[in-house]
């Protein structure tokens, strides 16, 4: 690990130690991804206040390890193309008031266009763009919606895209923002926020060079969703806030 990157991870430590860490309560909230990463982080901090419904491929382990009676865990494979109907059902019947799409693969290590295969693309899609797509479909079943918070990344911005590649994830971001400005207009009148957030650059199982944990990330985030401003309802921030270029 470099110098300068070093420096960088120590600074935000201590940033994170002084920064304001705001809390959510009394709110029905669904995580996707919640067994790893700014996921898991995530449900850690909320569900003592909150009634939480996390989902989990098929690893639960580290979930399992903080489950208390404000948490259910569900299984459900985004990688494929239709969702169980135990799992639509518990959706529906939950009648969120926050969802937080976390769940995301970033794919192979190749991913030029020469290295680019239909079906590979298609289980990418399913987990990063139709699995929040779908949840978000069930969700507004319950009117009780009051925020749709999708992580993406500044790999899926088209005007801050200057070095081409990566394929899969790219595209797949990308769609997932284009969802979320379109259906903006569309829920206007039902009073709904949602918003795209670039996570920064977290050290994760997807990015072992990232210069910040999920925790910090993940408290950041959370401090956007309590304060629910409006303002940033279809656009694309970073967890400062800071207003993205699509």
């Amino acid at each position: 690990m470099g110098i300068k990157k070093t420096i960088i991870r120590k600074i935000e430590k201590i940033n994170h130690k002084f920064s304001k860490k705001l809390i959510i309560k009394n709110k029905r909230i669904i995580i996707t991804g919640s067994n790893s990463g700014i996921g898991l982080e995530l449900t850690k901090k909320i569900i003592s206040t909150n009634s939480v419904i996390s989902t989990v491929n098929k690893k639960k382990n580290e979930v399992d390890k903080i489950k208390n009676e404000n948490l259910k865990i569900l299984e459900e494979d985004f990688q494929n193309e239709n969702l169980t109907e135990n799992f639509c059902y518990e959706i529906e019947k939950f009648k969120p008031n926050i969802i937080i799409n976390c769940a995301a693969i970033f794919g192979p290590e190749k991913q030029s266009l020469e290295n680019l295969h239909i079906s590979e693309f298609k289980k990418i899609l399913n987990i990063n763009f139709f699995s929040p797509l779908k949840l978000v479909q069930l969700s507004l079943n319950g009117n009780q919606l009051e925020q749709i918070v999708n992580i993406s990344s500044e790999m899926g911005s088209i005007t801050l895209n200057n070095m081409g590649g990566y394929y899969y994830y790219r595209l797949s971001k990308t769609l997932l923002n284009s969802f979320s400005k379109n259906l903006s207009n569309d829920i206007k009148s039902k009073n709904i926020n949602i918003f795209c957030v670039h996570p920064g650059s977290v050290k994760t199982k997807m990015n072992s060079a990232g210069v910040i944990s999920a925790d910090q990330s993940a408290q950041k985030i959370i401090n956007i969703i309590n304060e629910n401003d409006r303002n940033l309802s279809g656009k694309f921030i970073d967890i400062n806030k800071k207003i993205l270029e699509w």
